[in-house]
């Protein structure tokens, strides 16, 4: 990695792509040299998932199988040059067994490892974050092993390319998958849309899918700049992704194996934005769910205070090599302008302290949103939902998402609101809180981190000291309406579907009387809390604020390395009660 960095150190000043040692193209960026040392000792301490649990993501969609490979990539990888030639090695291996297995007659196994390797393919392409001889091969491969495993799948796998005028190869391309024992008529489709370092290949699992097992037929697709598409010459652009969404149900409605007045759409990270942009601007979709979010406008966290490869990955998926001419793109990366136009229902599903992009801007897009709206929160979790009680504890929120459109499908009502999933695992219901209107920032310099305390107008808690010492609870206002969660065994559930198209439970809709929580049960931290321990208070720093200081407080193994502590991170605008 230091001759990576010593290579662009020296052509910094201009905008010549960079290579590393097998070739690969880097874009330049400021932050990857200026803080190289950071990121170097962050890679050799943790490993590929230094900054993200991206591993955890590629493992879940190849299963327990894959597991011991991961593992090994995670303990040898601890440079960033490693990374690539880690995952080829385990991509060539896996396919070597395919074709052993396969010629012994054994095409379960077979199949099983062409998926792999093609997910392991992918994984290598991802730390060039360019087109290049390496990254063509890589997905030349990707392509060969998922072609062979689709021919041997369990269920109907197709490759198609979806008609997108105005770009270099005219179409998208994607895998349509139809659920096991489909066996004729129209069924529901989900759309899915990968995050920023995953792939379409990587998006329907290999085993038990969520989809799929719920009667859906699966829509994989990779859109502007993503993986392929950025390799046909089709970069990213919002006017580009806004035009996703009537390409793919228009070449849906040619289907016969789909209902057309059945298709959803779903997202996570950055799918969660490209989502966001695609529903907007297309309303036949039936619903749209996005999860683990980025809908801060401008990125301005993701790029200037998360790792740089998120910014070097989003340049390449532009086109840029120029990193100023990027910083006045990124001006245009924003759902506002586009949220207001949607009117299907949406669901949003975060971590409480999401360090990519602060959850006040999911409460901003979703008092954009015109039609009914849900969004629920996993206290204290990252913006990957995991590693912390409430995920490990309450739903999962990937299947949470899937029963959510399960249920939009059957054309089951629900309420417009908030659910904290708090740190027993438990659902605690009430309304979607009000967002007041903000001036504008005055100055772009940050002012001093205020104590928490109460004000006039309730609008922060004095926290209570806990007598053990942990973080404190803010205590809620008689005046507020506040919900009492009930025990997971105690949440109101309705029976079981039996529908032929296994679409499964519902979750619990209708704003219904919820149980109280057994006595003696702790109250729950609101996720609208004035601070965070330490002083670091929720929000979002916004664009031309101050760039994170060096002294970053610790963290835990997979986390992004957060801004200075002790500055805001901005506004809170939902109404609190005053202490008591």
């Amino acid at each position: 990695m230091d001759r990576i960095l010593a290579d662009q150190t020296r052509a910094a000043g201009n905008t010549v792509d960079q290579h590393d040692q097998s070739g690969s193209t880097l874009p330049p960026v400021r932050r990857w040299i200026a803080e190289r040392q950071r990121w170097a000792s962050a890679i050799a301490a943790r490993g590929v998932d230094w900054d993200h649990p991206r591993t955890v993501h590629w493992n879940a969609a190849c299963g327990t199988e894959a597991a011991a490979d991961f593992a090994d990539i995670r303990r040898q990888a601890r440079t960033y040059a490693a990374i690539a030639p880690a995952f080829a090695a385990a991509a060539r291996h896996r396919e070597a067994r395919a074709r052993t297995a396969e010629a012994m007659g054994d095409l379960v196994t077979a199949r099983e490892n062409y998926f792999i390797a093609a997910v392991h393919w992918s994984a290598a392409q991802w730390p060039g974050h360019a087109e290049d001889a390496a990254d063509r091969a890589h997905h030349e491969r990707k392509r060969a092993c998922y072609s062979r495993f689709a021919e041997l799948a369990d269920h109907h796998v197709e490759a198609v390319w979806i008609p997108f005028p105005g770009t270099h190869r005219g179409s998208l391309p994607a895998w349509l998958h139809l659920p096991p024992g489909y066996s004729g008529g129209r069924i529901p489709v989900a759309v899915v849309v990968p995050d920023l370092d995953s792939c379409k290949e990587a998006t329907v699992a290999l085993h038990g899918d969520r989809f799929l097992s719920r009667g859906f037929a699966v829509l994989a697709m990779e859109g502007p700049g993503q993986y392929e598409c950025a390799m046909l010459g089709t970069h990213f652009s919002l006017p580009a992704w806004a035009q996703v969404g009537p390409a793919c149900l228009d070449w849906l409605a040619g289907r016969p194996e789909v209902d057309p007045a059945q298709v959803v759409l779903t997202g996570s990270g950055f799918g969660s934005f490209a989502a966001t942009i695609v529903a907007a601007n297309e309303p036949r979709f039936r619903a749209c769910a996005v999860m683990e979010v980025c809908h801060e406008p401008g990125w301005t966290t993701v790029f200037e205070e998360a790792s740089p490869t998120h910014k070097m990955r989003f340049m390449y998926m532009t086109g840029h090599t120029d990193e100023a001419e990027f910083d006045r793109f990124t001006r245009t990366l924003t759902w506002q302008g586009h949220a207001e136009r949607l009117r299907m229902p949406y669901l949003a599903v975060a971590g409480e302290d999401d360090e990519l992009s602060p959850l006040d801007w999911t409460r901003d897009l979703l008092d954009a949103v015109q039609g009914p709206r849900q969004l629920v929160v996993y206290q204290d979790s990252p913006h990957h939902i995991g590693g912390v009680p409430s995920a490990r504890l309450g739903p999962s929120a990937a299947i949470l998402v899937a029963d959510w459109l399960a249920a939009r499908v059957r054309g089951e009502a629900f309420p417009s609101e908030q659910w904290i999933i708090d740190a027993d695992g438990r659902i605690n219901r009430g309304p979607m809180p009000a967002v007041e209107p903000v001036e504008p920032p005055e100055a772009s310099h940050p002012s001093p981190q205020p104590v928490p305390q109460a004000s006039p107008h309730g609008s922060g808690p004095v926290p209570a000291a806990s007598p053990n010492g942990s973080k404190p609870v803010p205590q809620a206002s008689p005046d507020e309406p506040t919900s009492v969660a009930a025990a997971p065994s105690e949440q109101p559930r309705p029976v079981p579907s039996a529908s032929p198209n296994g679409s499964g439970p519902p979750l619990a809709s209708g704003s219904g009387t919820v149980p109280p929580s057994p006595e003696g049960a702790e109250p729950v931290p609101s996720v609208d809390r004035a601070a965070k321990p330490g002083g670091r208070g929720r929000g979002s720093r916004k664009k031309g604020g101050p760039a994170p200081a060096a002294g970053d407080h610790q963290q835990p193994p997979i986390r992004h390395e957060p801004a200075d502590p002790k500055r805001s991170r901005g506004r809170s605008k939902v109404p609190r009660g005053s202490s008591s």
